[in-house]
């Protein structure tokens, strides 16, 4: 079991990256089909931030900064597949890379202190 701490944002981008994945199997699927579970907003969530999704593009407004931070408990088996759906995202946007490749080590079980280090090396090996 990980925990993770997602703001708002994240969970929006998590949310969509998963609910766009191909996954290679109904199996698979299921499993991501918990993530999106964990990370998409609720119901009031959507409400108070004002969420709107349309043609392919979202918008919110938060009432407060931190507003929507959800510690997300995932089993292993999700932890794994949420790390796959980020790797295989396309395109990705550079300004989301930092968040994304934090967030692989951190369900890879990478130590914060190395996480930007440690994605680099990942990169240049060929790794993630």
């Amino acid at each position: 079991m990980q925990s993770v701490l997602l703001p708002f944002y994240q969970r929006v981008m998590l949310w969509n990256m998963c609910g766009a994945f191909p996954a290679p199997s109904l199996k698979e699927a299921a499993v991501v089909l918990r993530v999106i579970e964990k990370v998409r907003l609720t119901d009031r969530e959507s409400i108070e931030s004002d969420f709107r999704a349309e043609g392919g593009q979202v918008a919110w407004r938060l009432p407060s900064p931190a507003y929507g931070e959800k510690l997300v408990e995932l089993e292993n088996e999700e932890a794994k597949a949420l790390a796959g759906v980020i790797v295989e995202h396309r395109p990705v946007r550079v300004m989301d890379a930092e968040w994304m490749l934090r967030l692989i080590d951190e369900l890879n079980g990478v130590a914060p202190a190395a996480t930007a280090a440690g994605a680099r090396n990942g990169l240049e090996a060929g790794q993630l």
